[in-house]
């Protein structure tokens, strides 16, 4: 029971992290969130936990805040912003792996005591490494584009929520496909490879049901004003 308990609390934190960034520093805040949250989500899913009945990997909240912000960008700003968004996602995952590993070749000191912990969570295997970049971009360019195709038929405040699950329950299909089949097929037996779709898929669709009041309150102080000033520079 204690990882459900702590996955509500780390939902909340999450989430009310992304507004205070949108909120301190304008629609900069959602396109750092994106840049951080996409590495921190990449290091999250090597962690496995037990939760709900089922073994799930981490990331899937963080990867759902990310969706999120990008709709949000792409909601206010437009599709050229939330574009430009997923592609620093993209550089800065793309740069991690790079440096970290060219960071694990170094031979260490003798007294050094971290190079065995930077391995277990940096020496990632190149198919994993390179499905969850390919899943990223593509399933972040499908949700750009999805939002903004639902957008010409929805387009007040009121149906943000429809804009915003519409593109995401989609577009997570894809990334989650991608990922799955480029990382596992091959490796794992048919059966285990469709439950981690499935169950990773389910989790991110969780994520994505419950945080699109954030999204709200969000576009709600951008209407109000306090985030006019905050773009002003930008």
């Amino acid at each position: 029971m204690f990882n459900e308990i702590f996955g509500a609390v780390s939902f909340l934190v999450t989430f009310i992290l992304m507004v205070l960034m949108f909120r301190a520093f304008g629609k900069q805040g959602l396109i750092v969130w994106i840049a951080i949250g996409t590495i921190v989500a990449n290091i999250q899913v090597i962690k496995t936990i037990h939760i709900f009945g089922i073994s799930a990997t981490l990331g899937n909240v963080m990867f759902a805040s990310i969706y999120l912000a990008t709709d949000i960008l792409n909601d206010i700003y437009g599709r050229k912003i939330a574009k430009r968004a997923v592609w620093l996602g993209f550089s800065s995952t793309l740069i991690m792996i790079i440096v970290m590993q060219m960071s694990l070749h170094f031979i260490p000191a003798p007294e050094d005591i971290a190079q065995s912990g930077m391995e277990t969570i940096f020496n990632l295997i190149p198919r994993i490494a390179l499905g969850s970049i390919i899943a990223y971009i593509i399933g972040q360019h499908v949700d750009v584009f999805i939002f903004s195709m639902i957008k010409k038929i929805f387009s007040s405040d009121k149906t943000f929520i429809i804009r915003a699950y519409g593109s995401t329950a989609l577009s997570s299909i894809i990334d989650t496909a991608l990922f799955v089949a480029i990382a596992f097929i091959g490796t794992l037996p048919g059966m285990a490879v469709f439950e981690i779709f499935i169950t990773t898929y389910l989790l991110k669709l969780l994520s994505t049901i419950l945080n699109v009041p954030f999204g709200y309150i969000a576009k709600s102080m951008y209407r109000k004003g306090k985030i006019a000033n905050l773009d002003k520079d930008y």
